[in-house]
């Protein structure tokens, strides 16, 4: 494994079908027994061109949502790419057919893409301030629930690196799991199948150790100062064999105002909980189109 390379497959596109799936599971909610005003008020057959449109700068995010909410009663028309930075006032996307069916998913529609795209925004603002392409800007497992994998798709469009999807994916172990590492341990981590990245969470130099060094692909620094990771670092890179590659993660404590401080050499990824727990809704509307 490089140390230039990340630990797991990056969520770089959307499956149709599972966007489609979710789609289905929130529109069930917000429509539990049809839209009481639009099959009341809006003409069945009436149909119109709608567009979206940016009403504030952002790196935009959610092509995938507008490709497959609609039925084929509703044509869409993309103008803009995912991961794309805009300006207030452009043109995202159109959309012409049944303004019932329109009217009906305008919420969850905007509420998709306003999530995402302020995602993306957020996420491409900490890899511009950090602004060293060899360290990963990483997400965390800190997500809304139900929408992981468009948030961890929105990291990567707005220039980020995807972190573990779940708990199945990799193996992080931290002081909670064991407060010893025992043979028997080693013997269970080093002939599991199939293989996981094998990582192992240390807040102080003292937790590093050459049976640790020798088992995992990866360390996570956590709440470290710049100095205590630098000095980690090192008993990490004197431990280790010199043809094995570790990779290398800082977090904890990580802002906008201090990121800087963790551009560090030797220091492969750092993972920010703040990409999708701190980021806000972006301002997109949906209005006749003209």
């Amino acid at each position: 494994m490089s140390t230039e390379m990340l630990l797991y497959k990056q969520i770089n596109k959307l499956d149709p079908k599972e966007v489609s799936k979710k789609l289905e599971i929130f529109l069930k909610e917000d429509i539990p027994t049809g839209d009481a005003t639009t099959d009341n008020v809006v003409q069945a057959d009436t149909k119109e061109v709608f567009a979206i449109r940016s009403r504030e700068p952002m790196v935009f995010c959610g092509n995938p949502i507008i490709e497959n909410i609609f039925s084929s009663s509703v044509k869409t028309k993309t103008m803009v790419k995912d991961g794309q930075r805009l300006l207030s006032g452009e043109t995202i996307a159109t959309l012409s057919g049944l303004n019932s069916e329109i009217l009906t998913k305008e919420r969850l529609l905007l509420n998709m893409i306003q999530r995402m795209s302020g995602v993306s925004s957020m996420t491409s603002k900490y890899v511009k301030k950090l602004n060293n392409n060899q360290i990963k800007v990483l997400d965390t497992r800190k997500t809304t629930p139900g929408l992981r994998m468009f948030e961890k798709y929105a990291v990567f469009c707005g220039g980020g690196s995807n972190h573990r999807l779940n708990l199945s994916s990799g193996i992080m172990v931290k002081d909670n799991h064991i407060n010893k590492i025992t043979d028997k341990i080693v013997n269970q981590l080093t002939n599991i199948s199939p293989k996981l990245p094998i990582q192992f969470e240390v807040d102080s130099i003292k937790q590093i150790n050459q049976q640790n060094v020798s088992l995992v692909d990866a360390f996570l620094l956590d709440n470290m100062t710049p100095n205590k990771i630098k000095k980690c670092i090192e008993k990490i890179n004197f431990l280790k064999n010199k043809e094995k590659n570790i990779f290398i993660e800082v977090s904890g404590g990580v802002t906008l105002k201090n990121i800087s401080k963790f551009n560090l050499k030797g220091v492969n990824g750092i993972s920010i909980g703040a990409l999708t727990h701190q980021s806000t809704n972006v301002d997109i509307g949906l209005d006749l189109y003209s």
